[in-house]
């Protein structure tokens, strides 16, 4: 996650799909079990090199987009269309605004490593960062991580050859991070930026069976491609007391107007 992508038209998604497996979007009768979010924003330092972040058309004042996007989601999209047009772009701003659940816990300290910085002691932040997170979110029922690029699970063949003390390390969610959390008995959803090798389809059900493969789930988890700006997936991996709740808001999801921007691959 980086600020500059506060606002722009995969954020919109983002908060939808949040807002849904939350149960924000339920009405106010429906009996489901509560669920405190959890959010590890995994933020890297804002870069330039690219236009990722600059898709914010979608909240241009037309016809058009209001019965595409705003449809979906009429709070969602109008604080998103007014974080942009003040220049709000941050984290901190979608907390402030509480475009999320009232008790959603947030772990929001940037991680990156300076150039020079030895080794062992990007070894070091990384664990102290990582152990922040935890008790951060120690109260979380499901935790959302939010990595700038996707995940890393070198066991399994997914982006393989990234090194979590290189660079570009902080860009990535680790299988061994993801672990923790679901070893402790918390659901997780999990962002994941689709790469050019094979289809959408192909890289999503790679990332389906190495979740599978080290959580050792009973079965695949329900994974949603989300293609709006550049493509997108978000892996939901339930705890068993989880799963018929998450199951069903998933499927109210789909049956919402969010449905032209979601596809369930899996």
């Amino acid at each position: 996650m980086q600020n500059r992508y506060v606002g722009d038209v995969g954020d919109f998604g983002k908060y939808g799909l949040l807002r849904y497996l939350t149960g924000q979007r339920e009405a106010p009768s429906t009996s489901s079990m509560p669920m405190c979010l959890g959010v590890v924003w995994y933020l890297y330092p804002d870069e330039s090199h690219n236009a990722d972040g600059k898709y914010t058309g979608y909240l241009d004042d037309t016809h058009a987009n209001h019965s595409r996007y705003r449809v979906c989601d009429l709070d969602l999209y109008d604080t998103m269309r007014r974080l942009v047009k003040t220049g709000r772009r941050n984290i901190l701003a979608v907390q402030r605004n509480r475009i999320l659940p009232v008790d959603t816990a947030y772990y929001e300290p940037s991680l990156s490593f300076p150039r020079q910085m030895p080794r062992s002691e990007r070894e070091s932040a990384r664990t102290r960062w990582f152990e922040g997170a935890l008790e951060a979110t120690a109260d979380a029922d499901v935790i959302f991580v939010d990595p700038d690029n996707s995940l890393s699970d070198p066991a399994n063949g997914i982006s393989a050859s990234i090194d979590p003390l290189r660079k570009t390390g902080p860009k990535y969610v680790f299988i061994a991070d993801l672990l923790r959390f679901f070893e402790r008995g918390q659901s997780l959803i999990v962002y994941h930026h689709l790469g050019r090798r094979g289809t959408a389809v192909e890289q999503i059900a790679r990332v389906a069976e190495s979740l599978k493969a080290s959580l050792d789930l009973p079965g695949l988890p329900r994974s949603l491609l989300y293609r709006r700006g550049s493509s997108r997936a978000y892996f939901i991996v339930p705890q068993e007391r989880h799963r018929p709740t998450l199951e069903t808001r998933v499927s109210d999801l789909l049956r919402s107007p969010w449905n032209s921007h979601f596809e369930l691959v899996v």
